[in-house]
């Protein structure tokens, strides 16, 4: 059954495929995270977001999971994150690493939900209860940290682009220059390239981002994309 079977909305085949990988990769160990424990964080985040009245709860409580014994902290940088994020700024950073969380772990922690909020607001978008969570699987977090990353201008050390970043680097952005919106998750590579997958499902394809006459959706031309993206980002405060 595909992810979106109950939606009166057309989807493309190529987004729910990425979406389905997202749920698959969250019920799965991470870099820092447990299967169990990122799957607690995304139920957080997803209470978060109800309880703000941002999100419907689900009539059968399918869509829950038990929350775990997540520290103070990580609660409120979660709820910061989830339901407020023009809140979230370096002050919201530095209280999370005062309180003992390393700059790895904020990072994947930033990653997953904003992946989780990604998704429950596009199902709520086209009018489907909120996706079920899948069972945990067994599994160790690498905790490898890629030696290439330094601190730059951003809250946590960066890949740098090229020619600078090494060999993996270099791999892992595909030769090309990306702007700190896309290398604020190198930290933890498996998180920016499932941001990348996110993006250029949702988006566009990374090469195309600059041309401009280019369109990945039917049903908008890229100034209208654009328009749209740019006025969402308003209402949020967005500083991008």
């Amino acid at each position: 059954m595909s992810l979106y079977h109950d939606t009166a909305f057309p989807v493309r085949e190529d987004l729910e495929a990425a979406h389905d990988d997202q749920f698959d990769r969250f019920a799965g160990a991470g870099t820092w995270g447990t299967a169990a424990q990122r799957l607690a964080v995304i139920a957080e985040a997803r209470k978060a977001g109800i309880d703000a009245g941002l999100l419907e709860a689900p009539d059968d409580g399918g869509a829950e999971s038990p929350t775990g014994d997540l520290p103070k902290m990580v609660r409120e940088v979660i709820h910061t994150l989830a339901a407020t994020p023009k809140d979230f700024d370096m002050s919201t950073y530095e209280t999370a690493r005062e309180a003992g969380l390393s700059d790895p772990e904020f990072a994947e922690l930033v990653a997953i939900v904003s992946f989780a909020v990604d998704l429950d607001v596009y199902a709520r978008g086209i009018g489907v209860p909120l996706r079920p969570f899948r069972e945990p699987r067994k599994g160790s977090p690498t905790r490898e940290v890629p030696d290439e990353a330094v601190p730059q201008e951003a809250f946590v050390p960066t890949i740098p682009n090229v020619p600078d970043c090494g060999e993996f680097g270099t791999e892992l952005y595909g030769g090309h220059f990306k702007p700190y919106i896309m290398r604020a998750l190198s930290l933890v590579p498996d998180e920016y390239r499932a941001h990348v997958a996110l993006e250029q499902a949702q988006y566009n394809p990374l090469p195309k981002v600059p041309v401009v006459e280019y369109c990945h959706h039917e049903g908008l031309t890229r100034p209208q994309v654009e328009i749209v993206a740019g006025r969402v980002s308003a209402l949020n405060d967005c500083f991008y």
